[in-house]
């Protein structure tokens, strides 16, 4: 099964509190890491990654913190992945160079659908943006879910 890793759900809680916050309101880390229940070291270090993605700026100083770099509405999930995860892969071979470096690669029957499947949930992925993360939350309370069409 699919999953994403708990680093990528901080980074959405994260980026999701930032956005609920009010413009030039900043966002420290310990605030996330309390307020969420989040291992403050980790926190930490997704947020550094956020900032390295120029999705998210670090003010620094006493009364620094984090905020969103703007672009809401443009944020998508894939960026968002990306940023802490890397590329994304459903199977290990996907974004190798040589494909011969698989065990199975002169039997392997699945290498074209697991492409397909690779592909079609990038572009779902990159559909799926920050404000529509945020609008479901509105919709739904705290019950995240995305309407698929």
């Amino acid at each position: 099964m699919l999953r994403m890793n708990k680093k990528v759900e901080y980074a959405l809680i994260g980026m999701l509190h930032m956005y609920q916050k009010n413009e030039g309101e900043l966002t420290t880390a310990k605030e996330l890491s309390q307020s969420y229940n989040i291992p403050s070291e980790i926190m930490g270090k997704v947020l550094q990654r956020l900032v390295k993605a120029g999705l998210v700026r670090s003010v620094q100083g006493v009364k620094g913190g984090y905020q969103l770099c703007g672009r809401i509405h443009q944020i998508n999930l894939n960026e968002i992945y990306f940023a802490i995860e890397g590329p994304m892969q459903i199977v290990h071979c996907i974004h190798q160079r040589d494909k011969r470096d698989c065990e199975q690669h002169h039997a392997c029957s699945i290498r074209n659908p697991m492409e397909i499947i690779q592909k079609k949930l990038e572009q779902f992925f990159n559909t799926i943006t920050l404000k529509d993360l945020e609008n479901a939350i509105r919709e739904d309370g705290h019950l995240m879910k995305i309407k698929l069409g």
